[in-house]
């Protein structure tokens, strides 16, 4: 009778396993009829450029998944606070969120050398960003996150309410609105005090005073109207930044293979698109703000060796914090940088 249970009990496995390996892999628990809605926060109102970008994304990613992936947008930082977008993500607050690395590189020191000006040419951002992009994930994994593309960032602008700033010596003894560590620490570097203000207080803090002058892109300054209260900007002609596109891993890894590959196709298709959009839309911004009377004024090649140089200056110390990863992408950027 034992030996009638036992084989018995030994069929009852076989069968089960041979059910298990016939049904394994990942399972996926949407479909069209029930599909995964992922959240898209951004920290800018739903008529700016980065914010049109990542709707144009999830639209096509809508559209190719034949439903199976639908999106609910945030905008104006109603989700996550722009500052937090990468914590955001990482959390689950939202799914997909979009931000410069200077907001996270006291987090991830890894990704530092994006934070340096002219760590890489604008002319080579498409190069840069497929020849990074790999050790890039690498590093977000860790943190719980996969990029999905990249906004082209445009130059930095430095405005002031009152001066150009044509030099570091310019900036002896202003209040300047910097994001980032090292950012800050070249403010620092140039004889002024860095001051972190929210994007959206930043009129008021040029209006009464609280800061100088700050370091943005054509797109935000252009959205805050900070030419109405800083009128004097110098486009210089190296990068601001580098933003990054994140998606939850979490959320990332549920997706499908098929899916996944959708979400890669539209991503590589939203770079080029990105970098030719945001560069018309940074000339049509220009032409605006010149004829409502604002002052731009484009750095010399030589003003610009003289910023770059202290940029450069950075870069031993940066690869001290940055890691094996960081440095890796040190490495490429050598290459990329601006000359």
């Amino acid at each position: 009778m034992k030996r009638k249970i036992c084989h018995y009990v030994i069929m009852i496995i076989a069968c089960a396993m041979s059910l298990t390996f016939l049904f394994s892999g990942p399972t996926f628990a949407y479909s069209e009829r029930d599909p995964l809605e992922l959240k898209a926060s951004s920290g800018t109102p739903p008529g700016t450029i980065n914010s049109k970008i990542l709707a144009r994304f999830c639209k096509l990613v809508e559209e190719r998944t034949g439903g199976r992936v639908t999106f609910k947008m945030f905008y104006s930082g109603s989700l996550v606070s722009h500052p937090k977008f990468f914590d955001g993500v990482t959390k689950g607050i939202s799914h997909i969120s979009t931000g410069p690395v200077s907001f996270i590189t006291n987090k991830v020191p890894s990704l530092s050398i994006f934070e340096i000006y002219g760590s890489y040419d604008l002319d080579k951002h498409l190069e840069t960003v497929e020849s990074t992009e790999p050790i890039l994930n690498e590093i977000l994994a860790k943190e719980g996150a996969y990029n999905l593309f990249h906004d082209y960032a445009g130059p930095a602008v430095f405005g002031h309410r009152t001066k150009l700033l044509k030099g570091p010596d310019d900036w002896k003894g202003q209040k300047m609105r910097i994001a980032g560590r090292w950012g800050a620490g070249l403010a620092k570097t140039w004889g002024s005090s860095p001051v972190f203000l929210g994007p959206g207080d930043m009129y008021l803090g040029l209006q009464r005073g609280v800061i100088d002058g700050y370091m943005l892109i054509w797109s935000f300054l252009y959205v805050g109207k900070l030419f109405e209260v800083a009128p004097f900007m110098v486009d210089t002609g190296f990068n601001s930044n580098y933003t990054i596109i994140p998606m939850n891993l979490n959320k990332w890894n549920a997706l499908t293979e098929a899916d996944k590959e959708i979400f890669r196709q539209v991503g590589k298709e939203m770079n080029i698109y990105s970098n030719k959009v945001i560069r018309e839309e940074n000339e049509m911004v220009r032409k605006d703000i010149l004829s409502k009377g604002g002052k731009i004024y484009d750095l010399t090649p030589e003003e610009r060796s003289l910023y770059i140089k202290d940029c450069y200056a950075l870069w031993p110390e940066v690869r001290k914090m940055s890691g094996p990863l960081g440095n890796k992408l040190a490495d490429i950027l050598e290459n990329l940088r601006v000359r």
